[in-house]
This record gives structure tokens, C-alpha cells and sequence, in this order.
């Protein structure tokens, strides 16, 4: 019963990630890509849309079987240490809302999509509601972290700047989330601020999409000389980056037998970069598509994770998959059981990576642990998401 109506959704995701083409192929550098392409081997057809990488891809189109990516005609905003900058974002993300919502009418009545599934709030999901409500077409709403939070941290330089963004954030996140047909949350952190919205399902997920036939443990088969210490992830003031610098810092004063690899990119890269040249212990290796990791997850010997907003990491979830030991701040991590949970600061940080260096018994309970523990989480995810979508799509009709 349930393949059959799951057979019986065109599905739309709407995604804040920015994808790059490459020689006309897409690459896929996020997990919501992934997940998506799973979606159509039990959807009728689903249809990934974000933002291009570059602004010359906004036509661009791809497809494969029951999958298609689409790409929105306009960038994703990025807010910059500078008031007038930033002002600018602002206002400019007012014109972009409508070229999002043409774009999205036309989306839907090409591909024929009776259900939609949103990231976020602010960035896609008012225009996702303005569109719901010209097409008739319902979405789910999925909140994978707090998004006010992180505005605060990006504007914490000018506060009068916040306190405006703050209030139009909860006008449209009244809108949004009371218009939802559903709402999945991943974000402990958010989940105050959506009940107190008054939504129509809700649904608290603590777990995460991962590909466990793609994320699984192997031999390592790239050539390193020390311990490998990993972090895969956007190099964004929120994911905790000065965190991991400040341990690093520390860590290499005690030891030498250890470089950091760092997988991703962002606005934290060049104050990267310059540390490495320095002489820090650090290897930047730029964006992966991310069918690829594995190969950089197995060679790892500790996974670090310090973000400063709460919610089960893509990132987190896909080494652990992969067997590898991890030291987080967040996530749903049995503390030394599948991993290490440690305090945001780096003294606790520092602490945790040393016991695993110098504990391979301990690395290995994790790792085993770790790998098992993702593969039946997963296994639920999946089952609460198709309810979801079905209980969604059968309100719609």
C-alpha cells in the first residue's frame, strides 16, 4: 500500500545548496542530492532544484530515468562582513523571491508535481508559500537547523541590522510554517520556535539521510605518513571553525604525529589557507562531489564535528558510517559508545582526539559501534519520511 502511493508522488525538493556543473554533469556535493536520487527509485519522479554555482547554469536541466535536476535562475545570497553589503543581500533576496516563484509556477506545471519538500525557512520557504498558494500544490517543510541563530552570528557586527532581519524572519516563519502540510524538524534547537508557530503535522526527526552502500567501512587506499584528522564540511563561523582551529593550535604543541584534512569551502578558507602556509598542520583539499568521500572518510583516524548549532550532521552521520571515530559537539552520539560527545571548547576537543590517538582499542569499540548504529538509523529515517510524504499527499487529495 504504501509503494503505491509513494509511486503516485511527483515530487519537488527545494534545496539551499548551490550545485556545480561540470562538462554538463552535475556534481553532487551535498547529501540532499543523494537522498533525492534515492526518492526516485520510489517516487513516480523527483525533481532536485537549487542554486547554480554560477549564474550561466540557471537554465540548466538534467536528467536521468525519473530524476531530473533543475536550477533556480538566480545565485545563492552570502552575507558579508560589510553593512551596506549586506543591506544589499537584503533587498536584492526581495527581487529574487519573485524570480524564484515564476520560476517554481512554470517548474510545476512542466513536470506535473503534486507535493513539494522545502529546506528552511527564510531563504526558499516564502517563496515555496507564495507558490503553494498560486498552484494549489502542497510542500513539507523541513527545518534542518536555526537559521536565526545563524543570522545572528552573521550580523552580530551590526545588531540594529539583526534585530530588523530577526522580526521579518518570524513574520515569515508564521507564514510558512502554519501553511506546511507538514514540517520536518532535524534541529533540537529549532524546535521552540516551530511549535510556537502552531503547525499542522510535526514530526522531530534526530537522524539524517546517509547512502549506507556508499558510506561503509573499507581499507584506506590514499598515501598518509601521520594520523589523519577530518573535518568535511562548509568553512562557515557556525560550523564551529575557529573551534577547530584553536584545537589544532593547541594539538600541535603536544604532537607532531597528526595533520588536519579539510574538506569544503567557504567564507573561513583564506584565513585557512594562510594558517597552513604558516605551518600549520592543516591540508586543504577544496569541495568533493560527495561519492567520493568515502575514499577520504576511510583514510581518517578521527572525525571532528565542533559546530555551534545542535542537529545530526550529514557530515557526522556519513563517518560514522564509515566506521571512523568521532569527536562532536552535537549529534546522536552515545557517549563512548559510537563516539566521543565533547563541550564546545577546544580544551575538551584536544582531550577527546588525544584519548583516541593513544587508545586504538577505543578507536576500534567506536568505529564498530559507529557503523552499526547508522545503518539502522537510516533504516527508520527512511520510513518516517515516506510516511510523511504519504500522510502529506493524501491530505492533497
Amino acid at each position: 500500500m504504501i509503494d503505491k502511493l509513494l509511486k503516485k508522488i511527483n515530487l519537488c525538493v527545494i534545496s539551499q545548496m548551490e550545485v556545480e556543473v561540470i562538462d554538463h554533469s552535475v556534481e553532487m556535493l551535498g547529501k540532499g542530492i543523494l537522498e533525492s536520487l534515492q526518492m526516485s527509485k520510489v517516487m513516480n519522479k523527483v525533481v532536485f532544484v537549487s542554486f547554480p554555482k554560477i549564474s550561466k547554469f540557471g537554465n540548466f536541466v538534467f536528467r536521468k530515468g525519473r530524476f531530473i535536476v533543475s536550477l533556480l535562475p538566480v545565485q545563492k545570497p552570502v552575507i558579508r562582513l560589510d553593512i551596506f553589503k549586506s543591506l544589499w543581500v537584503f533587498l536584492n533576496s526581495v527581487v529574487n523571491y519573485f524570480k524564484i516563484v515564476l520560476f517554481l509556477s512554470k517548474l510545476i506545471d512542466k513536470e506535473r508535481v503534486n507535493l513539494i519538500k522545502v529546506e528552511n525557512i527564510a531563504l526558499l520557504g516564502f517563496p515555496v508559500f507564495l507558490v503553494s498558494k498560486f498552484k494549489g500544490v502542497p510542500y513539507v517543510l523541513w527545518v534542518a537547523g536555526p537559521e536565526l541563530k545563524v543570522l545572528g552570528m552573521k550580523l552580530s557586527y551590526f545588531k540594529p541590522l539583526y534585530l530588523v532581519v530577526s522580526f521579518a524572519y518570524k513574520v515569515l516563519a508564521r507564514f510558512v510554517i502554519r501553511n506546511a502540510v507538514a514540517v520536518i524538524n532535524i534541529s533540537p534547537e529549532s524546535t521552540d520556535l516551530v511549535l510556537s508557530m502552531n503547525p499542522r503535522v510535526y514530526k522531530f526527526l534526530n537522524a539524517n539521510y546517509v547512502d549506507t552502500t556508499l558510506f561503509r567501512p573499507k581499507e584506506c587506499t590514499l598515501k598518509k605518513e601521520k594520523y589523519v584528522l577530518l573535518y568535511v564540511g562548509r568553512l562557515e563561523q557556525e560550523k564551529g571553525i575557529e573551534l577547530l582551529i584553536d584545537s589544532v593550535k593547541k594539538l600541535s604543541k603536544m604532537r607532531s604525529d597528526f595533520e588536519l584534512w579539510i574538506i569544503g569551502y567557504g567564507t573561513m578558507y583564506e584565513q585557512l589557507k594562510k594558517l597552513s602556509e604558516q605551518g600549520l598542520p592543516i591540508k586543504l583539499l577544496g569541495k568533493k562531489d560527495i561519492r567520493g568521500l568515502p575514499r577520504y572518510y576511510n583514510c581518517a583516524d578521527v572525525f571532528i564535528f565542533p559546530s555551534l548549532v545542535e542537529g545530526p550532521s550529514a557530515a557526522l552521520l556519513e563517518a560514522m558510517a564509515c566506521g571512523v571515530p568521532v569527536v562532536s559537539t552535537t549529534g546522536p552520539i552515545k557517549n563512548y559508545e559510537n563516539g566521543i560527545l565533547v563541550d564546545r571548547d577546544s580544551d575538551s576537543i584536544v582531550k577527546a582526539i588525544v584519548t583516541l590517538l593513544d587508545n586504538k582499542a577505543l578507536r576500534n569499540k567506536l568505529s564498530r559501534n559507529a557503523a552499526r548504529f547508522v545503518r539502522g538509523m537510516v533504516e527508520k529515517y527512511l520510513k518516517e519520511l515516506y510516511l510523511v510524504y504519504i500522510l502529506a499527499y493524501k491530505k492533497a487529495t
